[in-house]
């Protein structure tokens, strides 16, 4: 099972909270995925998909500065601390997350790719010492 900290997704947003209209770089939420539950922060966004108010043709913007409610893009996000996850295609299951902020769903989304998180040590496993009755 792959291990990182820091992988790039599509992500969809949902209705943001009120006091917090926009989502940019550096945004802090609750991320969900499987069994984890932990802080992430948002380190880039790559692009997005939003709606032409006038026309009603979906445009594409490369390296918005920030992307509003109801917007697909595809981000990087990066973990406090190293998540086992796997690419959406490869496991579906294990490749959805969804975000989270002031207990409110504010994005879903799926991983695309990710970046190996390289184990610097390894906790060694001692057996326990035998009782003396054995």
């Amino acid at each position: 099972m792959p291990v990182t900290m820091l992988f790039e997704a599509d992500v969809e947003l949902f209705e943001l909270l009120d006091y917090k209209p926009i989502v940019s770089k550096g945004y802090t939420c609750m991320m969900h995925c499987h069994t984890f539950a932990d802080e992430c922060v948002i380190k880039d966004i790559i692009s997005c998909q939003e709606k032409n108010h006038t026309s009603g043709n979906m445009e594409t913007k490369e390296a918005p500065k920030f992307v509003k409610s109801f917007t697909t893009c595809r981000v990087r996000i990066t973990t406090r601390n190293p998540i086992a996850i796997e690419k959406f295609e490869t496991i579906p299951q294990l490749g959805r997350f969804t975000l989270r902020d002031e207990g409110k769903t504010i994005a879903a989304g799926k991983i695309l790719k990710y970046k190996p998180h390289a184990v610097l040590f390894a906790v060694p496993v001692v057996p326990l010492p035998k009782a003396q009755g054995d």
